[in-house]
């Protein structure tokens, strides 16, 4: 990668759906075929987008583009005359043999082909937000290096098994080109930094025992990715990325946009974090009060405010206004995303 400075442009990449949206509603049922309980939860809606972009436009002000990809919905109260917001639906960047897709595995594989997106960009979940300020080195050094960890990890048995499977077979992938002791041999430094918590240092020594790859942390932090590691991967592995766009909806051969992200990691092109310092991942229903406090303090940048499973039976309403609450708190005035009348 060529090297840069600080004045170069970084874009944010957000995915979206609405699943009270009727016509996606009759597609999601016309391909799935059942109406599991699954859908239910995977895709109600906590209406807590529009403190995504007071987030972003209060600490993160200078964000080039919000590349915002949706199914084709758009929320009544977004203004899409606003210059920093690019609507990609999902037709625009996916090719036609993909869709219509119902995982965002497959999505986030195609990223590379938004038009007009950065070199440098931080793709967010819309559950992954912005709570206090942050700069372009959060995210970025000054060469243009990602700001991330490397840890392994075992392989390991999940309650959501789909998930497992998809780590699995990233690691599958980059054995076919890296080698992993050669790998922590060249960068020793990024490996073992201090910056690692300590568990995830001892994690990367136990694994010098072990010449196969493993698994990898992922810290479901917003991520960091650079365009040309899509097109460098896709022209090594397109049998297998499109292999695993084939199903619309999860299975056990997806890869996902970790495949990008640790495949830069082991190109050893990042600069060692604690990704943990100023980023919390919480759970709705369980973690509901520190959440309120995450969002109302001013020690956490980034905050995952994650859905649950869907064996977890939380009281839906409670949870979203305590939530909302503090959102609202946190940021009350409405931002230049915001259509005024609405």
């Amino acid at each position: 990668m060529k090297k840069t400075d600080e004045n170069f442009d970084i874009d944010f990449v957000i995915t979206w759906v609405d699943g009270n949206d009727p016509l996606w509603l009759k597609e999601y049922r016309k391909y799935k075929g059942i109406e599991d309980e699954e859908f239910v939860f995977r895709y109600r809606d906590w209406d807590f987008l529009r403190y995504w972009f007071r987030g972003v436009e209060e600490n993160a002000p200078w964000v080039r583009k919000i590349h915002f990809v949706t199914w084709g919905h758009i929320p009544s109260w977004l203004d899409t005359s606003n210059p920093k917001i690019n609507i990609v639906k999902h037709e625009d960047f996916i090719p036609s043999d993909y869709l219509p897709t119902f995982k965002s595995t497959s999505i986030e594989l195609f990223f590379h082909n938004i038009e007009g997106l950065a070199e440098h960009f931080v793709y967010f979940n819309d559950d992954s937000f912005c709570i206090n300020p942050v700069g372009k080195d959060y995210y970025f050094n000054k060469d243009g290096k990602p700001m991330d960890m490397l840890s392994f990890e075992p392989i390991c048995a999940y309650t959501y098994p789909l998930w497992g499977y998809m780590k699995l077979n990233v690691s599958t992938v980059l054995a076919r080109h890296f080698n992993k002791i050669e790998c922590i041999k060249n960068n020793k430094r990024k490996y073992f930094s201090l910056k690692y918590p300590l568990k995830y240092r001892l994690y990367n020594f136990v694994e010098l025992f072990y010449p196969s790859f493993t698994s990898f942390i992922i810290p479901h932090n917003p991520s960091p990715l650079l365009k040309s590691v899509y097109e460098k991967v896709w022209a090594k592995e397109r049998e297998v990325l499109e292999y695993s766009c084939e199903n619309r909806f999860r299975t056990k051969d997806d890869s996902s946009q970790f495949l990008f992200r640790h495949w830069n990691l082991l190109e050893g092109n990042f600069i060692p974090v604690n990704p943990f310092k100023y980023f919390k991942y919480c759970v709705i229903g369980r973690d509901d009060k520190k959440i309120t406090e995450y969002i109302l303090g001013n020690n956490v940048k980034n905050i995952c405010i994650n859905d649950g499973s869907v064996e977890d039976v939380i009281d839906f309403e409670k949870s979203r206004k305590m939530i909302a609450d503090a959102f609202e708190k946190k940021f009350p005035d409405k931002c230049s995303f915001e259509k005024e009348n609405i």
